[in-house]
């Protein structure tokens, strides 16, 4: 499958990914460090990346809704976007009350959203609002109304995106993590298309 939103591109994932995933993972970094600095990246072998990659992809029925898609802008693979269920308490639900051809889970949950733009020569140039704008019309096309980004206070590449989508903060959870010595929040932000902003100035 793939989705094509002005420059960019939205696809399906091809074993030759294998190769800039595992450069992202063990080498060029710097992306974890934006979304999740508290954390440690462990390093990945590549034949074993391959091989689940190979599973997931046979295990795929071609009527899911897709759950991820790479992103392409002039031929080159440069990241991914991602998406993920929470419950109305925010927390992840059983993996098997998924339905995988419908991709939706049975107490109707939430569409958490993920990107990551690995390749740093791409950032500052609108590609992740793009691309998360493409991904929101693919899962609108669905039924889907509500979705929400988890990030973190110090994280303001994703902050200043999704800002400019409409994202509103519902939750934070004050010194979630340190980072450099210094205590960050947990933030939850939310768009919900089922929503009608009311405009004041008519």
């Amino acid at each position: 499958m793939q989705l094509t939103y002005e420059n960019i591109t939205l696809r399906d994932y091809v074993l030759s990914d294998v190769e800039d995933e595992v450069r992202w993972t063990n080498v060029e970094t710097e992306w974890f460090r934006s979304d999740t600095p508290w954390m440690t990246l462990e390093p990945v072998d590549a034949e074993e990346l391959r091989g689940d990659m190979m599973e997931i992809m046979a295990g795929m029925p071609e009527d899911a809704i897709r759950w991820r898609f790479e992103i392409e802008v002039d031929g080159r693979h440069i990241g991914l976007v991602s998406s993920y269920f929470l419950d109305s308490n925010f927390e992840y639900p059983p993996w098997d009350s998924i339905d995988q051809r419908k991709n939706a889970p049975e107490n109707h949950a939430i569409r958490g959203l993920g990107i990551e733009i690995c390749e740093m020569d791409y950032w500052g140039k609108g590609i992740g609002t793009k691309a998360l704008t493409a991904l929101i019309e693919y899962y609108r096309s669905h039924g889907e109304t509500r979705f929400l980004i988890e990030t973190w206070s110090g994280n303001h590449k994703m902050l200043g995106c999704a800002k400019k989508l409409g994202f509103r903060e519902i939750k934070r959870i004050k010194d979630a993590h340190m980072v450099d010595g210094k205590p960050v929040d947990d933030l939850i932000l939310e768009k919900d298309f089922s929503c009608h902003e009311i405009d004041f100035t008519e």
